[in-house]
């Protein structure tokens, strides 16, 4: 079946912007999948909350009132998988990380600390 001739275009496009939102996407399915192994099922689903708001609010805006087609609802979908992901890194670092970790990516000098070394204990801690 031949495809109308702006299709392909417009699905270029938004194949191009959803392309931004994949580390995003990705580090948003680590953290849920951490916090859900830490037993915190209540963050993920506020995460989930608020990412279906903003794509709604977004499709509605972008596709209906500003007329941006394909383009506006992958916008909305990459904000809402930006936000969906933000939401999640407050209670991810308080429930995650000891305090004080910078997860071995600062230099020790910034840090005055000695690394961060996960043994059985830590590991076990949930």
């Amino acid at each position: 079946a031949a495809a109308a001739p702006g299709l392909l275009d417009a699905a270029h496009e938004y194949v191009k912007i959803r392309a931004l939102s994949m580390p995003t996407s990705l580090l948003g399915g680590v953290l849920q999948a951490a916090l859900l192994g830490a037993k915190d099922s209540v963050t993920p689903l506020v995460s989930i909350l608020y990412s279906t708001i903003v794509n709604v609010s977004g499709d509605y805006l972008l596709v209906n009132k500003f007329h941006m087609g394909l383009k506006g609802a992958a916008i909305a979908t990459l904000c809402a998988q930006l936000a969906g992901t933000v939401a999640m890194i407050p209670a991810a670092r308080k429930r995650l990380l000891s305090k004080g970790s910078s997860l071995g990516l600062l230099p020790r000098w910034m840090t005055n600390r000695p690394p961060d070394e996960i043994t059985a204990r830590t590991f076990l801690k949930f």
